[in-house]
């Protein structure tokens, strides 16, 4: 069923005026969390505001360009947030020709659209459009070596993009996976068709209280794990959780208001700040999950290696895609961008937040769902 979040009224009670917003990919977790947030908020764009309608897979094949054209032809968007990707990443190994269809063809089928309408458009894509290999060397002079920022520069790996707060626009893009190369083809094709009409934003380890993802994963294997049988969680990918709400304002005060002059391109990077690995980002989980008596009990978590994790999947018949060792983003040019007028920090306080702080705000959410 399509979804649509109707037009506000004056006091008055005369209609306002109405910016039209496409969303595909209604059933994705960051869709719904772009549904919620707008439902609770106040967002406007030069004073009118959203009327959204958000279509499902089942009603809007971005991969198919009829059924794109249909959408532009009825809806007419100002802006479209394209919400919609093949996320199976272990799967899109096999299905090479799939991940393409829908993470490079649909964007640049979206594109099209926009430039032929004028509309613009938000595209989300992924860390995993790195490597993290040379990133990982230089995260680790940094951390364990306490080389500064200053040699960082001097010996050339500032260049490549790496900060103390992880991964900028800058950094070269090197993906190891198929869906990592085809989230990379999309976001070239948006950029390269519509420049900085489009404003893409590579994201990291999304969550939510909706859908499928690695929080509601580990409380579910963590409720259920029997008494001392440990959880295997990897310790060697370091990324930056990032909740799917604080990216929904983040959006939607991306399209409200201007940015700052100078900005240039259209790509920008997203996430939690700070980072961890998968290893610690379970562990955190279940110390907030106790406290909101979300868990009964606390389980072992152990440690394990990306080599290591991969054999045992494949000794039970599942062969994993690689994964970059490090992407954790760094935030620092949206946030530099956004105009001082940021409703979006009003109404989430943990936008610009260390991760964890945004993962207390998630289980405290999912918390009052399940209670």
């Amino acid at each position: 069923m399509q979804k649509n979040i109707k037009a506000m009224h004056a006091p008055n009670g005369e209609p306002e005026s109405t910016t039209t917003v496409l969303l595909t990919g209604a059933d994705s977790q960051l869709a719904k969390a772009l549904l919620r947030t707008l439902a609770k908020a106040a967002y406007r764009l030069d004073g009118r505001v959203f009327r959204v309608h958000a279509l499902s897979h089942a009603q809007l094949d971005i991969g198919d360009k009829q059924s794109v054209a249909a959408a532009f032809a009825r809806f007419n968007p100002e802006w479209v947030i394209n919400c919609a990707a093949y996320n199976a990443v272990d799967r899109a190994e096999t299905a090479a020709d799939e991940a393409y269809r829908v993470n490079s063809l649909g964007p640049e089928l979206l594109a099209s659209e926009c430039a032929l309408t004028d509309a613009r458009l938000v595209h989300l894509s992924s860390d995993y459009v790195f490597s993290g290999e040379q990133a990982e060397v230089a995260s680790q002079a940094l951390n364990q070596c306490g080389i500064t920022r200053s040699g960082l520069i001097e010996s050339g790996l500032i260049e490549s993009g790496l900060t103390e707060g992880g991964l900028t626009e800058n950094a070269t893009p090197a993906p190891l996976s198929v869906y990592g190369q085809s989230k990379l083809a999309g976001e070239q094709a948006v950029l390269r068709i519509l420049a900085e009409r489009a404003v893409v934003i590579r994201t990291a380890w999304l969550y939510g209280v909706d859908g499928h993802n690695f929080v509601k994963t580990m409380l579910r294997l963590m409720a259920a794990a029997p008494d001392a049988q440990p959880l295997t969680v990897i310790n060697d990918q370091i990324g930056s959780p990032t909740w799917a709400d604080a990216l929904a304002h983040l959006i939607w005060q991306l399209i409200a208001s201007p940015l700052n002059v100078g900005c240039g391109t259209g790509l920008f990077h997203y996430a939690g700040q700070g980072q961890c690995s998968w290893y610690e980002f379970a562990l955190e989980i279940q110390r907030q999950a106790l406290a909101l008596k979300l868990l009964d009990k606390a389980v072992p978590i152990s440690a394990i290696d990306s080599l290591s994790y991969a054999a045992k999947a494949l000794e039970k018949g599942n062969k994993l895609a690689p994964r970059p060792s490090y992407s954790a983003l760094n935030s620092g040019r949206v946030r530099q961008c956004l105009t001082g007028q940021n409703m979006a920090l009003t109404l989430c306080p943990e936008l610009w937040r260390d991760w964890r702080w945004q993962l207390k705000a998630m289980l405290e959410d999912y918390a009052a769902q399940v209670h």
